[in-house]
């Protein structure tokens, strides 16, 4: 009767702490999708606008020769290192303000990445250059700066 008694309590015990972890993982799924809605959503939308000025801002890219061209770049990766680069003329893009919405977006893509807990392969571009191509600046490997 004892052992049954405590065969017993120890079930009730479990399922208690069963309940209690269903619970737990509930609510972390609540309020998962509550941040999807509010907060990650927001940050989403922000990432997206600063995404916009950037291509717009390099949306111009005439130029005449390499010297007028640069390379930027653009967001963050999980493990560091720039996601990708883009191309910008100086002639045709005010730079200031280029820089200043890179750094925002690369700042709320890292948040973004914490957030989620994002993972890559850490693999780490090489930072090509910037040339002008038919009068347009262009991004080319690194190669092509040692030729």
């Amino acid at each position: 009767m004892v052992k049954t008694l405590k065969k017993a309590a120890v079930l009730v015990a479990c399922i208690s702490m069963l309940s209690c972890v269903q619970l737990d993982q509930e609510q972390q799924r609540a309020a998962l999708l509550t941040e999807l809605d509010g907060s990650l959503a927001q940050l989403q939308v922000n990432l997206r606008q600063l995404e916009r000025r950037m291509d717009q801002l390099t949306e111009d890219k005439q130029c005449q020769r390499d010297s007028e061209c640069r390379v930027l770049a653009k967001g963050v990766r999980p493990c560091g290192g720039a996601e990708q680069f883009i191309a910008y003329s100086v002639l045709t893009t005010d730079e200031e303000f280029l820089l200043a919405t890179s750094e925002k977006f690369s700042q709320l893509r890292q948040r973004q990445h914490q957030r989620l807990g994002t993972i890559s392969s850490c693999e780490v571009l090489d930072e090509p250059v910037a040339s002008c191509q038919q009068n347009s600046c262009t991004v080319q490997p690194l190669e092509y700066a040692r030729r």
